[in-house]
């Protein structure tokens, strides 16, 4: 009986490790994001959204 109960809590340490990788990429990203340049944001701000040449997909 004991054996199940240090095992359940050795298990925690997964949940508990994928929670801090998964925090520390969402504040490395935000924290690049806030101290990026004004002229690497100007350029981002001026990428298109769309390829001006036309997909196999759309029809004439």
């Amino acid at each position: 009986m004991f054996k199940r109960l240090l095992f359940d809590d050795w298990v925690m340490i997964f949940p508990l490790v994928a929670f801090i990788t998964a925090t520390s990429v969402y504040v490395v990203l935000t924290w690049r994001a806030l101290r990026m340049r004004r002229s690497q944001i100007d350029h981002f701000a001026n990428l298109p959204f769309e390829n001006e040449t036309s997909s196999r997909h759309e029809t004439e």
